[in-house]
C-alpha cells in the first residue's frame, strides 16, 4: 500500500452503458477485486485484464491496485492490449464497506503480498492463481530475517510438521521440493469465504490438506489474438518456451532435449521469451535466442514466430498456465508435462510428455512432424475456457451458489475379476494419477490385498491389475496410501472366477 491508499482502475462506464450484456445484465453487486494489474510482471495482471471488463458487464466492478508510482488508464484493463482513449484512472481509499463482495487474486510471488494481508485480515473469495504460496510467505518473512513469522505461518498452514520444516529451513537445510510439499495456502483458505481455483487437480489437492471452505473450479479465461504478421524461414523450425523461467519449467530437460535434437536437425532454433528467476542462468548456444522480460502486447508476436512450444512442470504449483491457454489459442502443436493438471487436458490438443523418459519424449516432440491441432485446441478452448463461463464461475462464488462436490475418492467400476486379475474403468471426469510425488497414492484394497493402479488411468479408460486371488467373494474398497479410512465400505461387490 502506497501512502495509505488504494491505487484503483475504475471500469469504462460508457462502454458499459453501450453493452447489450449490460442491458440484459444490469450492474447490481458492488464488487471489489484487490489484483496486481498492467504492467505489473506478473501473469495475474494479464488474467485481471481480461476478466474486469467481463465482469464489469454484470455487476458494478472497481478493481484496486497497490503498486506505487503507476499511472495506468482503464483502458489498460482491455483484453486485447487495446486502451480506451480519455479514460482516467482514480486513486480512491479502499474501505471494505462499500462492497458487496472482495475478490483477492493470489499469485506465489511479492507483487501479492498486499493482496495476501488484506486477505487474512478481511476474508471475502480468493482466486488461487497458484496452489502454492510457500514461495510468498517465505519473501514476507523468513527473506527478511523474521523466522519466527516464518515458522509460525508453516505451524498454522501444516501444524508441527510445517514449524518443523520451517526451523530446519531458517537453520540452512533446504530443499525447493519443500515448498511444494508444503503449499501455506491452506491457512487462508480455510479462512476465506470461498475458493476459487482453475483446475481439478488443485481443488483435490486443497481437499487432502483439509480445507473445508467451498471450492470452485472455475474456468482459465482467454481473449483470442489475433495472430501478429511475422516473417518466418521453412528452413527454420523454432520452439518457444515461454513465461517466468524457474526450475518448475524444467528448463534442463528442455535445454538438454533441444541439444539432442538439434544434432539431428539443424534446422531448429529455440526462443526463450520471458524472464529468468535469479536461480536460472540463461543459455548461449547456436540455435538459442533469448529475449528477457517481453510485455503482453508483444507476446502475440512471438507465439505467431514459433512452429510449436513447450510447457513443462514439475513439481506443480496447481496453477492452469496462462502461457499454455495462449499457446492453445495460437493454433500451434504444444508439449506438457503428463503430470497433474495438465494430465486432465485432452490428448488432442497437446501432446503428454512422460517423466520417464521425458528428454527422449521431448527431442521426439521437436523432430518429428505433428498434425495441425489448431482446430481441436480452438472448440476447446471455446466450450472450456470462454469468459462467459468464467464470469459465471465467478458470479457463482460469490453468491453462494454450491461448489461442485469433489469426491475423495475417484469413480471407478469392476468391469471383470478372475484368480489372475482384476478390471477397473475409470467412471469419473478426471484422470486418476498414480505416483504422484508429494501425494498419497490411490489404492484399492481386493478382500484383503492391497492394489496399485499400473498407470495414469484417464476418463473412460480401463486398467487390468494383475493380483493372485482365490476363488469365492470379492469386496473392492478404496483406499489412499498412508490415509486410514474407517469404518471401509466397498465400492464393488462381485465373484471372482477363474
Amino acid at each position: 500500500m502506497a501512502d495509505g491508499r488504494w491505487q484503483t482502475a475504475a471500469t469504462d462506464e460508457q462502454s458499459l452503458r453501450e453493452s447489450p450484456s449490460a442491458i440484459r445484465h444490469p450492474p447490481s453487486a458492488k464488487i471489489a477485486v484487490l489484483t496486481p494489474l498492467p504492467p505489473a510482471r506478473t501473469g495475474v495482471a494479464h488474467y485481471a485484464s481480461m476478466l474486469i471488463p467481463a465482469l464489469a458487464k454484470r455487476a458494478d466492478v472497481r478493481a484496486f491496485d497497490a503498486s506505487p508510482g503507476v499511472v495506468r488508464a482503464s483502458g489498460a484493463l482491455l483484453g486485447d492490449g487495446t486502451r480506451a482513449e480519455g479514460a482516467h484512472h482514480s486513486i480512491d481509499t479502499y474501505r471494505r464497506d462499500d462492497f458487496d463482495h472482495v475478490i483477492y487474486h493470489l499469485g506465489n510471488n511479492p507483487h501479492h503480498e498486499w493482496v495476501y494481508a488484506e486477505a487474512m485480515r478481511e476474508p471475502g473469495v480468493i482466486v488461487l492463481h497458484d496452489l502454492v504460496l510457500h514461495h510468498l510467505i517465505v519473501e514476507m518473512t523468513l527473506a527478511r530475517g523474521d523466522v519466527e513469522g516464518y515458522v509460525s505461518a508453516l505451524r498454522a498452514n501444516h501444524g508441527e510438521a510445517g514449524a518443523a520444516w520451517a526451523r530446519g529451513r531458517a537453520a540452512g537445510l533446504h530443499s525447493e521440493m519443500g515448498n511444494f510439499l508444503l503449499p501455506a495456502s491452506i491457512e487462508i483458505a480455510n479462512r476465506s469465504k470461498s475458493v476459487i481455483v482453475h483446475n481439478h487437480y488443485a481443488r483435490e489437492r486443497l481437499q487432502s490438506f483439509g480445507v473445508t471452505t467451498p471450492i470452485h473450479v472455475v474456468p482459465h479465461p482467454y481473449v483470442h489474438a489475433e495472430p501478429a504478421p511475422v516473417q518466418r524461414s521453412p528452413e527454420k523450425r523454432v520452439i518457444g518456451f515461454f513465461g517466468f523461467l524457474t526450475s518448475a519449467k524444467r528448463a534442463e530437460v528442455v535445454l538438454e532435449a533441444f541439444r539432442i535434437a538439434r544434432e539431428l536437425d539443424p534446422r531448429l532454433e529455440l526462443l526463450i521469451v520471458g524472464q529468468p528467476a535469479p536461480n536460472i542462468a540463461l543459455p548461449e548456444g547456436e540455435g538459442i535466442i533469448t529475449t528477457g522480460y517481453v510485455a503482453d502486447e508483444d507476446f502475440p508476436a512471438y507465439y505467431a514466430a514459433a512452429d510449436r512450444l513447450v510447457n513443462l512442470r514439475y513439481p506443480s504449483a496447481g496453477e492452469t498456465s496462462g502461457t499454455l491457454i495462449r499457446a492453445l489459442d495460437a493454433g500451434k502443436p504444444v508439449a506438457v508435462s503428463d503430470y497433474a493438471q495438465f494430465a486432465e487436458l485432452p490428448d488432442e490438443i497437446a501432446v503428454k510428455i512422460p517423466f520417464d523418459r521425458e528428454i527422449e519424449a521431448l527431442a521426439d516432440f521437436f523432430l518429428r512432424d505433428i498434425p495441425d491441432p489448431s482446430r481441436a485446441q480452438r472448440e476447446w478452448l471455446e466450450r472450456n475456457a470462454s469468459l462467459d463461463l468464467t464470469v459465471d464461475g465467478y458470479l457463482n462464488a460469490l453468491h453462494g451458489g454450491a461448489a461442485a462436490a469433489a469426491p475423495l475418492f475417484p469413480q471407478l467400476e469392476l468391469v471383470a475379476a478372475t484368480t489372475n486379475a482384476i478390471v477397473v474403468r475409470n467412471i469419473g471426469d478426471s484422470t486418476i494419477p498414480t505416483r504422484t510425488y508429494g501425494t498419497p497414492e490411490y489404492r484399492l484394497i481386493a478382500n484383503d490385498r492391497w492394489l496399485a493402479l499400473p498407470c495414469d488411468l484417464a476418463p473412460g479408460a480401463t486398467a487390468t491389475i494383475d493380483v493372485h486371488l482365490d476363488e469365492g467373494p470379492l469386496r473392492l474398497y478404496h483406499a489412499l496410501q498412508d490415509v486410514p479410512m474407517l469404518p471401509p465400505e466397498p465400492f464393488a461387490c462381485s465373484t471372482i472366477t477363474r
